[in-house]
């Protein structure tokens, strides 16, 4: 079964591109449509309350890493795993996150991949 859902989420999921300019709430509103999970973004250490924010004014203050903003687009796709979505989040955006369920309210294990998590009850 767990091969079968890899095929299926390889072949059936498009790329899901994040730009730096999106807002918070077009971003959680788009990852959750996507992927049927919740997406939580924070600034610092606190959920990001500003929805209307871009992701690069988000908190550049905060950002752990040198963030090259004008780079491509993050894509993401339901085989990759959660912990790598989240850092790639850090690495390129300069932003923390972290996947949660539907519901937002359990996050999810990051050893599983997005079309894994989907498919948990």
């Amino acid at each position: 079964m767990k091969l079968f859902n890899k095929i299926v989420d390889t072949f059936t999921s498009t790329e899901f591109e994040v730009e730096s300019s999106m807002k918070v709430t077009e971003l959680t509103k788009q990852f959750k449509d996507k992927f049927g999970l919740s997406l939580r973004v924070y600034k610092g250490k606190k959920l990001a309350s500003d929805g209307r924010m871009t992701l690069k004014t988000l908190d550049e203050r905060t950002t752990q890493t040198s963030v090259n903003f004008n780079s491509d687009k993050l894509r993401i796709k339901a085989t990759q795993k959660v912990g790598e979505v989240e850092k790639m989040f850090l690495e390129h955006l300069g932003i923390v996150v972290q996947i949660a369920d539907i519901e937002n309210k359990n996050l999810v294990n990051d050893t599983f991949t997005l079309g894994d998590a989907r498919r948990q009850k």
